[in-house]
C-alpha cells in the first residue's frame, strides 16, 4: 500500500517569499558619537530570493527582537502550550563596563552565531513581524553609506605557482 501523499509538494522553505532573510554576517561596526556614543553593527543580509543589502543596528536591537521572540514563542511559558514554541537561541549577555570598541569587536562572532540559528529555526518563525522588521531594509539604511565592510572582504585568490621552465640550449 502506498505512503500518503503530502498536502503539498513543495517544502515550507520553498513556499516562503522571496524576501525573507536566510543569512545575515556582520560586515563592520561603526562608532557613533553624540550626546552617548555607541556602535552601530553593519549587517550583509541575504534574502531567499538572492537579494542583498545591508541594514545596521545596535546591539539593543538584538536585544529587544530576543526579548520579543522569547515572549512569544518561548517553551517555558505555562499558557501557551502548542505548536508554535522553540527554544530561541542565546544572545551573548550586556556588558556594562569597558572599552566600547572591544566590546562590539568581541560580540561579533556570538552576534554572527546568534543569527545564523535565530534564521535556522522553523520557516514558521521566519514570517515573525518583530523578526522581519530587524532584518528590514529601512530608508535609513539605505542612505548610509558603510566606511568600510572589514568583514566582507573577498578572499584572496590562492597563487598558483608554477614550477620554473628550464631552457636548453
Amino acid at each position: 500500500m502506498p505512503m500518503p501523499r503530502q498536502l503539498r509538494d513543495e517544502s515550507d522553505f520553498d513556499q516562503l517569499p522571496h524576501n525573507i532573510p536566510i543569512s545575515a554576517t556582520i560586515a563592520d561596526i561603526e562608532e557613533k558619537k553624540g550626546f552617548i556614543d555607541y556602535f552601530l553593527f553593519v549587517i550583509e543580509v541575504r534574502t531567499k530570493g538572492g537579494g542583498k543589502y545591508l541594514i545596521y543596528r545596535r546591539y539593543r536591537d538584538y536585544f529587544n527582537l530576543h526579548q520579543m521572540l522569547e515572549s512569544r514563542y518561548s517553551p517555558e511559558d505555562p499558557e501557551r502550550p502548542g505548536p508554535n514554541t522553540c527554544t530561541m537561541p542565546s544572545l551573548p549577555g550586556k556588558i556594562f563596563l569597558g572599552n566600547k570598541r572591544e566590546i562590539a569587536e568581541s560580540r561579533i562572532p556570538e552576534l554572527n552565531t546568534y543569527m545564523k540559528r535565530l534564521l535556522g529555526l522553523p520557516t514558521w518563525l521566519l514570517l515573525d513581524e518583530a523578526l522581519q522588521m530587524f532584518f528590514y531594509q529601512t530608508e535609513q539604511d539605505r542612505q548610509h553609506q558603510p566606511r568600510a565592510l572589514r568583514r566582507l572582504r573577498p578572499p584572496h585568490p590562492k597563487s598558483v605557482s608554477t614550477p620554473p621552465t628550464l631552457h636548453t640550449y
